[in-house]
């Protein structure tokens, strides 16, 4: 008996499900990419073939955020159904409490938890990495304007860490514009800043040009000052420079969570935005428990009679959502500003709504 409980559940749940999927993810893709598209095609003349091609591998980044709305969706949408249908009624009658009817929707929010983690966590951010590959490949390259904020990592030739920071970078004329580049010892103490008015690519090497160069002891007290007007410099070839660094979007947990560990060793690094990636980190991992959370939310809030099942799922699905989005922008504003810490900033949207799943199933079963 509860075998087939479980399976009719599950049965109402993948359909509207799916369905969440699919309108949400078009939803958001509208909302973005597809004037990226459109920008792409008629400002820059990127070729058609080129930017279907960088829309279709955003994909799964995006199905990481619907996922969470459609468990949403589909438990609203389900339960709803079964109220309206009387059938709620007929499986309490029949002695199957509300929990119990619930087993089968904390399974699936389960799953749906680890599948919105995996893309979260490494399918999301490798397939916004990509995307930008595609962009900055040599076929997109010559119809794009100069990259600009460019930050990327390289050796020099005595072994010490670089990394360089520059206004803007063209590739058609291999010029980067105001560079910034700063050597680091083994130990990550700051050994060398050096900042110059532009760099020229040519003969396969970088040249400074109008810049000087500050140097400094194991200590970190300032030593030597050179300027010149000229100076070679060894970094990456200009064509990968675009590709050399992901941004934290572009990271998974693990690579995220080193480098804001080697930020937070760079005395010159500001905190604030350290404090930004760390919160950033944080929602990352919290991202996924929402599923858990909307389908607590979902199935009490669902059983209440309603006229038309999917339109009124659907319509109620975007309200809790926008509720949930918000309390998750303002946790977020204080997490950045330092008056939360960035774990409880990232969790508390979930601790607030898991609190009123748990009125709400309250309520439901008495």
């Amino acid at each position: 008996m509860t075998a087939i409980l479980d399976r009719y559940i599950y049965k109402e749940l993948i359909p509207p499900f799916f369905f969440g999927i699919a309108m949400f993810t078009i939803l958001f893709m509208a909302t973005g990419p597809v004037f990226d598209m459109a920008n792409l095609v008629i400002k820059f003349g990127v070729p058609i073939l080129l930017v279907l091609k960088y829309a279709i591998v955003r994909i799964p980044s995006f199905i990481a955020f619907t996922i969470p709305m459609s468990v949403l969706l589909a438990t609203l949408v389900a339960f709803g159904r079964l109220s309206v249908d009387h059938e709620m009624i007929a499986m309490k009658a029949g002695g199957i409490s509300f929990y119990r009817i619930l087993i089968p929707v904390f399974l699936f929010s389960l799953a749906a938890t680890l599948i919105c983690y995996l893309l979260n966590e490494k399918i999301g951010p490798e397939s916004l990495y990509k995307a930008r590959t595609i962009v900055s490949s040599r076929e997109a390259q010559g119809h794009l304007p100069p990259l600009e904020n460019i930050k990327f990592s390289s050796k020099t030739e005595d072994g010490l860490e670089r990394i360089t920071i520059a206004r803007s970078f063209n590739e058609e004329d291999g010029i980067m514009h105001s560079p910034v580049i700063n050597d680091y010892g083994q130990n990550g103490d700051l050994v060398r800043i050096t900042h110059a008015e532009r760099a020229v690519w040519k003969d396969n090497a970088w040249t400074l040009v109008n810049g000087e160069s500050f140097q400094f002891d194991p200590k970190g007290v300032f030593q030597t000052r050179i300027t010149f007007s000229k100076a070679e410099v060894h970094m990456q070839d200009p064509r990968q420079v675009s590709l050399l660094e992901r941004s934290p979007d572009e990271m998974d947990n693990n690579l995220l969570r080193k480098t804001i560990l080697v930020m937070e060793k760079d005395p010159s690094r500001d905190r604030e935005q350290i404090r930004s990636l760390w919160v950033r980190f944080r929602i990352r991992e919290a991202l996924p428990f929402a599923c858990l959370v909307f389908a607590l939310v979902g199935a009490p809030s669902g059983i209440r009679p309603l006229r038309s099942t999917s339109s009124a799922g659907v319509a109620m699905s975007v309200f809790i959502i926008l509720i949930y989005y918000f309390f998750v922008a303002v946790c977020k504003s204080l997490g950045e500003g330092g008056e939360l810490p960035a774990t409880l900033a990232a969790w508390m949207p979930n601790i607030l709504f898991l609190i009123l799943a748990g009125v709400f199933l309250v309520k439901e079963s008495t």
